[in-house]
């Protein structure tokens, strides 16, 4: 094939870069960049393995005077987030990809790059193949299924791997110079309940909240904005401290992982009262407006008359507004090391009545798993208080700080001698890979390193090549010194 990025170094991973940009790879498409990386190995004599949805793992003895030393684990993921420009008419199932370099900056034809994983699969590929450095041994990680929620790390099987330290190279919106050192792991719950119903009789109204800019759960949690479930039965409560409160409807949110913006509720109220009803909803949204000034200019609440054949059991309802009243949500916690950093919290996503039945899904996130396990013991306590099943589902592992890392300290101590910049080290409450591979190996030691990159999941995705070459040296750096 004829190669793009002729002429720029490292020609060895680059080439790779190409080759596997060539194969079709959206998350869950995974199996033929697999193929690939098994026949690279089988071709090359290396030990390899390939689990049922396509991680694989390939192991490289170290160089000669290395070969006992510790393996260090190299981690990155084979798949892509698959966006293209309307006009644009590639298939992400079937055409490779068309890579330009302009500026400096490699990119794709009207589609996403793929750097956000592939460069670290180029890299792995090149330390895999070159013969002619120092290195430890090696255990290179191609993981599957990232980009649609850390799938392919939850499934690794950790004991065949004898590494205790990560370079992960996971770089989307990145620079050379910044590290992750933290992250956020995760429980997700789903609470049900089916409850009982009878015919509407009395004043029938709806209540509405709008405008909140919502948002993910894990980035803008810090900026205190309303979840409108919350808000709702707050308001709800509200009107049944004050008359009796029948439920038709209460439904919100759409994502686990995104803050709710806008929420609906239909309620029977004693006949005669809905216009009281109305006036303590509206007294509560101006409490709330003044509170959410700053966090959510645009919040609106709007209440009608409404129509309903049939509510829940005052029991049911009551239970239903207590249960999200007192549910936890937003910052449990915020980190005494990292200034800003959030280090547990929880959302309430989605509230919906699917046929007879309420289901309520929320998302915990922490990195310290003891809060995680305090929070989630305080919401299956408040479900069985109130009537609803907790039902666990899917959990992600999370990346503790760890000041005394040695690895940091190394990696960072070389790119400094190298390049003459210090490295700078963040944090997020968002989910990675790092974290689940910390949970299977508790005592792992891990770095982040990428090339600059920009653009993540956009057709505007490129990456800089001279920074490519300037990691690709680090990496080398960082092997020698390991083997000194």
């Amino acid at each position: 094939m004829d190669y793009v990025t002729k002429g720029y170094e490292p020609a060895d991973a680059l080439r790779y870069f190409e080759e596997i940009s060539a194969i079709p790879r959206g998350s869950g498409n995974e199996a033929a960049v697999a193929d690939y990386i098994c026949r690279f190995a089988e071709e090359r004599g290396l030990e390899y393995y390939r689990d049922s949805v396509h991680n694989v793992i390939v192991k490289k003895p170290g160089s000669a005077g290395c070969e006992n030393l510790p393996a260090l684990m190299l981690q990155g993921h084979t798949d892509m987030v698959c966006v293209k420009l309307p006009d644009c008419g590639h298939d992400f199932t079937k055409d490779p990809l068309q890579l330009e370099v302009k500026d400096g900056w490699l990119t794709a034809k009207g589609t996403t790059l793929g750097a956000d994983d592939g460069m670290a699969c180029a890299y792995m590929l090149a330390f895999l193949a070159k013969e002619d450095y120092v290195h430890p041994p090696l255990e290179c990680v191609f993981t599957s299924m990232e980009e649609i929620g850390l799938l392919g790390a939850m499934e690794i099987d950790a004991s065949r791997l004898s590494a205790r330290r990560l370079i992960n190279m996971d770089g989307g919106e990145s620079k050379e110079y910044e590290s992750m050192v933290s992250c956020a792991g995760g429980q997700v719950y789903n609470f049900r309940r089916t409850p009982s119903w009878e015919k509407a009789e009395g004043d029938r109204i709806a209540f509405s909240i709008r405008g909140l800019l919502g948002g993910h759960s894990a980035g803008v949690v810090h900026l205190g904005r309303g979840n409108g479930l919350k808000l709702m039965a707050r308001i709800l409560a509200a009107v049944s401290r004050e008359m009796p409160v029948k439920l038709a409807s209460f439904t919100g949110g759409a994502k686990m992982n995104a803050i709710v913006s806008e929420a609906d509720a239909v309620m029977e109220v004693p006949a005669g009262s809905g216009e009281k009803a109305m006036e303590i909803g509206r007294r509560i949204a101006e409490e709330i407006r003044g509170e959410l000034s700053v966090s959510d200019p645009g919040f609106a609440f709007s209440c009608r008359a409404a129509e309903a054949e049939q509510v829940m059991t005052a029991a049911d309802s009551e239970a239903l507004i207590t249960f999200l009243q007192l549910l936890p949500d937003g910052i449990r916690s915020m980190s005494r090391e990292i200034e800003g950093l959030v280090v547990c919290s929880s959302n309430v996503g989605i509230l919906v009545m699917d046929g007879d039945t309420i289901d309520i899904c929320d998302c915990i996130r922490s990195s310290e798993d003891g809060l995680k396990a305090a929070v989630s013991a305080e919401m299956e306590t408040l479900a069985k208080l109130t009537g609803f099943e907790a039902v666990k589902g899917i959990a992600f592992g999370g990346w503790k700080y760890d000041a005394d890392s040695e690895l940091r300290a190394l990696c960072a101590g070389i790119y400094e001698r190298m390049y003459g910049r210090k490295m700078e080290f963040q944090a997020t409450h968002g989910g990675l890979e790092c974290g689940e591979f910390r949970s299977k190996i508790p005592e792992l030691d891990i770095m982040c390193i990428a090339p600059s990159a920009k653009g993540a999941h956009t057709p505007e995705e490129s990456m800089n090549l001279e920074s490519f070459r300037r990691v690709y040296d680090f990496l080398l750096a960082i092997f020698e010194e390991l083997c000194r």
